[in-house]
């Protein structure tokens, strides 16, 4: 453990998704600095609406446990500069009690591009994250770009870490400590055994299946049937917005209201081990 891969004097977002592996990262941001965070750092959390409840639970937790503020913030819509093909953009600050949690900030940006993300146009994490985020630093703490941004990726996601690590993207130079460090799956694993708290949700070989939004396309099919099954109920949301817009979020061209149709019946069908996608910020 080198505890000076977390450390920096430079202008630095802890982009936080709300996974064990991203807190895993701001603990030992934190454990660096004896638990006072340095005023050059900020801590982000974007919120599509669309996360589970265990997952804010666990941020609001993380930030008591911990005492580190963590701020929340949400796409607030945009709206077109005079004279122009432009947008302004807007952001919300909003807090653990006042977070939207019925999907509000997605259903927004849908309707103001006018078109569902796809994993080929993936305008959701791009929107509703990397550029709210990027917005949010810029307006109110008047960081200029590229500003250096922590990512929460391990030595066992090389593949991921080696497209990002000390490259310059989307005005962030990103930096991937826990890649840097040779922190794997495992050493993440027994910490959050050993912790007094936990995010309480499935943990299937260090990958949390139910994080980030719900049932986000960028799931490999038989994941996203496998928490149908568990909770059907969770592809409403996704069945509406697709039947509203008479479109469809997945890359293959499956319905949500065809995969809750497959995953309740009780043939199961198998669609085997199809990749999963990454979203932007780690687990």
């Amino acid at each position: 453990m080198n505890n000076s891969l977390y450390k920096t004097d430079e202008e630095t977002l802890i982009s936080f998704s709300g996974g064990r592996t991203s807190a895993y990262m701001l603990y030992r941001v934190l454990e660096a600095y004896d638990f006072t965070l340095p005023d050059n750092f900020c801590v982000l959390f974007a919120n599509t609406g669309k996360e589970m409840p265990q997952t804010y639970d666990f941020i609001h937790r993380c930030s008591e446990e911990w005492g580190v503020k963590i701020t929340w913030l949400e796409y607030g819509g945009r709206e077109p500069k005079p004279d122009s093909e432009h947008y302004n953009y807007f952001y919300n600050v909003v807090d653990y009690e006042t977070a939207s949690r019925n999907g509000e900030p997605f259903k927004r940006l849908i309707s103001d591009t006018k078109a569902l993300p796809n994993p080929m146009s993936r305008t959701c994490s791009g929107q509703m994250k990397i550029r709210t985020m990027r917005r949010y630093l810029e307006n109110e703490k008047g960081w200029e770009v590229p500003f250096q941004s922590f990512i929460g990726i391990r030595a066992d996601e090389k593949r991921r870490a080696v497209k990002i690590h000390n490259k310059i993207s989307e005005g962030q130079e990103c930096w991937c400590p826990l890649y840097a460090d040779g922190v794997t799956v495992n050493q993440i694993a027994e910490f959050w055994r050993k912790s007094s708290f936990d995010l309480e949700l499935p943990n299937n070989n260090g990958v949390t299946d139910w994080g980030n939004c719900d049932l986000c396309f960028l799931k490999g099919q038989s994941k996203r049937l496998s928490i149908i099954r568990e909770r059907p109920d969770l592809a409403d949301w996704w069945i509406e917005v697709e039947n509203n817009h008479n479109d469809v979020f997945d890359r293959n061209g499956l319905t949500y209201e065809r995969m809750k149709i497959i995953a309740t019946d009780q043939q199961s069908m198998d669609f085997g081990d199809d990749d999963t996608i990454p979203c932007f910020c780690g687990e």
